[in-house]
């Protein structure tokens, strides 16, 4: 009689015991109670095959049998099945502790004693089944956890080697590839792209236009470079790297690197928008004893300045970089130890030949590198920051001569001396009210201190820099734009800032007396300036003829190798009283000019700088 309804009818139970009373006894009682898939087995050796056709979820297994008693049994199954054996309740007459130490270290779940109790038979099953299915269950929830964790650590790790905007192998993932090809013995060039313009275009359009930009570059190049078989890696955000498989020589490197710029040749369209980058490309190759870093070391030391263009990698760019480095270093502290110093160039008036002014010219003579020329150690000052110490040192080193030779009266009353503004230091909030304070505190008049900035340097933040320069010149000092012509020149500028002098950069001035062009260029700035009321000053005149140009063109002040290159101290103050009116130098380049009308009436000065705005 069916004393309780079994939870796991379903459940595949096989009997193996040697009597087949037994057998039939425990299949009769467990069909009568319901369930329905119940096997019995009378040879222990046919366990093994049973199990392996078809698992059951439990064994009624005797201990007491021929051929294999149940301990053989179980660890004939624990051998062929380890932790996936089925469950098993030993059956035995004997239940001795021995017996029962063996059977639990072999798995054995449960003991039904002999002659069975059926309510005990039934209960202590559906106890085991009940566990089984736990067991199963919690193991199966193993299993997925497991398949999810190596998932998703798959996942991770190939996130971890792609750049999330594009999808590109990132850095790891492409210096990895690198060494690969290094330890296959395989030549590979490595090429470092640098693309230009994406920072002005999420200032101008936003980051999410310049994130939409990226992935319309990656596709174009990706399309490129599948073509040819090579690998597309990011390096961070506007530096890419491609590794080509290919000798170490520049005409196999040359088609790749043209074949990426050319990339560039068109514009880019998003949301509508046709957008354009320009890229620089630097190259280096697989040799003996070059890891994969510094593969791509050389390969970004090696990127051109120019636009559009490309260079592969030689010893004499480490060299340089080190020569860099090193100069960086020495800097530091330079103006503290005594190697700057000021020379200075002689500004002469075109019409009285006289010494007027002078330029303020910065010079480093470093023990350990002897005399650096400022074309080399001003970008480096810039760069590093430490422009802001040696630009505040040079206007105070500046004010301390002018007041000195005023006191001597070596120069005259109106002696203007004109410092360089570095970019840097003009973004710095507090320049303009440092600088007024300095030169309240010299005794020199803000007028005598001509401050020469570049257009570049205006256009890094037009508003910041028109602030300083309002606030400079309502104290009373003139403003240069220094290198005229060569940056972002724009009426529309000239007409909002506080410009009072222009000067024309020595690039017009180097063929101006043989070059039809460049004396249109120049007249016309000429022109432009006496329009808005700007004094204008010609740089590098080293010929009489330029002179002579520039005397007919009504230049106001030249300064340049012609008279004098930039002099210590000593030797300025020498040339300032006589001037150059009499000089060969002068004479053979005015001549007749200074009667003419281009310059006036003989003799007079040029007028002074005009302060405030064109037009106001």
């Amino acid at each position: 009689m069916r004393r309780s309804s079994p939870c796991f009818v379903e459940a595949d139970i096989l009997v193996v015991d040697d009597n087949v009373a037994n057998v039939e006894l425990l299949i009769a009682l467990l069909e009568d109670e319901g369930y329905a898939r119940v096997d019995g087995l009378t040879d222990p050796r046919d366990v093994g095959h049973r199990v392996r056709r078809r698992p059951p979820d439990l064994i009624l297994l005797d201990v007491r049998m021929p051929h294999m008693n149940g301990f053989e049994v179980m660890e004939q199954l624990r051998q062929h099945h380890g932790d996936s054996l089925p469950a098993v309740i030993v059956l035995t007459a004997q239940i001795d502790n021995d017996t029962r130490y063996r059977a639990l270290t072999l798995g054995a779940r449960d003991f039904l004693t002999k002659p069975f109790d059926h309510l005990e038979v039934l209960q202590r099953i559906n106890n085991t089944l009940h566990l089984q299915r736990l067991m199963q269950e919690r193991a199966e929830r193993a299993r997925l956890l497991e398949t999810l964790v190596a998932e998703r650590t798959r996942e991770l790790a190939l996130r971890a080697r792609q750049d999330p905007l594009t999808g590109l192998p990132n850095r790891h993932a492409v210096l990895d590839e690198i060494r690969d090809r290094i330890d296959q013995g395989r030549s590979a060039a490595v090429l470092f792209v640098a693309l230009d313009g994406i920072e002005e275009v999420a200032r101008v359009h936003g980051f999410a236009t310049a994130d939409q930009l990226v992935g319309v570059v990656a596709r174009r190049l990706r399309d490129r470079v599948r073509a040819s078989g090579q690998l597309l890696g990011v390096w961070n955000s506007t530096d890419w790297v491609m590794l080509s498989d290919c000798v170490a020589e520049e005409q196999a490197v040359a088609p790749i690197a043209e074949c990426l710029l050319s990339c560039f040749e068109a514009p880019f369209e998003v949301d509508q928008m046709q957008l354009r980058l320009t890229a620089r490309v630097g190259a280096s190759a697989t040799l003996p004893g070059r890891t994969a870093e510094q593969l791509v070391r050389f390969a970004a030391l090696a990127l051109p300045s120019g636009a559009g263009a490309w260079q592969g990698y030689d010893e004499s760019l480490e060299h340089a970089l080190q020569r860099r480095t090193g100069l960086r270093e020495a800097l530091s502290g330079a103006a503290d130890r005594g190697e700057l110093h000021l020379a200075y160039q002689p500004k002469v008036a075109l019409a009285t030949g006289d010494i007027v002014g002078a330029e303020a010219l910065l010079r480093w003579e470093s023990p350990a590198y002897g005399r650096v020329s400022p074309g080399e150690f001003v970008p480096i000052a810039e760069a590093s920051g430490e422009i802001l110490s040696i630009g505040r040192w040079v206007v105070l080193e500046a004010l301390s001569a002018l007041a000195r030779w005023r006191r001597e009266q070596a120069v005259p009353d109106d002696f203007t001396l004109a410092v360089n503004v570095a970019p840097v230091q003009l973004m710095q909030p507090d320049f303009a009210r440092w600088l007024i304070d300095v030169v309240g505190a010299s005794g020199i008049s803000p007028e005598h201190l001509e401050l020469e900035v570049t257009e570049t340097g205006l256009m890094q933040d037009m508003a910041l820099a028109m602030t300083q320069l309002d606030t400079l010149t309502g104290a009373g000092f003139h403003i240069a734009i220094d290198d005229f012509g060569t940056g972002h020149s724009s009426l529309a500028y000239l007409k909002q800032l506080p410009v009072s002098v222009l000067k024309v950069d020595r690039a017009f001035i180097r063929e101006l007396h043989c070059n039809h062009q460049d004396q249109k260029l120049t007249g016309t700035v000429i022109d432009m300036a006496r329009h808005f009321g700007f004094a204008t000053v010609a740089e590098g005149v080293e010929q009489a003829e330029q002179l002579a140009c520039l005397a007919r063109m009504g230049c106001d002040l030249v300064q340049g190798f012609l008279f004098a290159p930039p002099l210590r101290e000593g030797a300025l103050l020498t040339l300032v009283p006589a001037g150059f009116a009499d000089s060969e130098a002068f004479l053979s380049g005015v001549g007749d000019v200074r009667t003419g009308t281009a310059m006036g009436a003989a003799g007079k000065k040029p007028a002074g700088p005009r302060t405030g705005r064109a037009g106001a």
